[in-house]
């Protein structure tokens, strides 16, 4: 189980593949079928919001909510061995970002997680083969 790259490839080749029979053997023309694209793409859309369930005002709940997104994005990397760590890591830091440093040390509060982010003080550093 990794974080989905290879399935979305296959998928992705596998729409490319039936279009192209529908455009070569049955004469489709593109649009048509990139219409019909854009549609299941909103019903799809559709379909992932009523299933949702947002777990934002329940702070355990959050966190692991929050914790399962980090291990599913960790668990086809080089650090997979450890997934739990680098999880934990990643969801403190971001739950901490614009507290005080007083209420950065108090780490059973997770009322916290409430308080309004700025996201943008998260970066992304990319690193060669990383």
């Amino acid at each position: 189980v990794g974080d989905g790259t290879t399935t979305v490839c296959v998928l992705a080749g596998e729409l490319l593949r039936q279009a192209e029979k529908l455009i070569l053997i049955e004469q489709i023309h593109p649009q048509v079928i990139i219409d019909g694209w854009r549609e299941a793409v909103t019903i799809a859309r559709k379909a992932l919001i009523d299933s949702s369930v947002n777990n934002f005002t329940d702070p355990a709940r959050f966190k692991e909510d929050l914790l399962n997104i980090a291990r599913t994005t960790l668990s086809s990397k080089v650090v997979s061995i450890d997934q739990d760590h680098f999880a934990r890591l990643a969801v403190d830091a971001v739950l901490r970002i614009g507290e005080s440093p007083e209420e950065a040390q108090n780490t059973g509060d997770l009322k916290r997680a409430a308080k309004p982010r700025n996201l943008e003080l998260i970066s992304m550093i990319k690193k060669l083969g990383g």
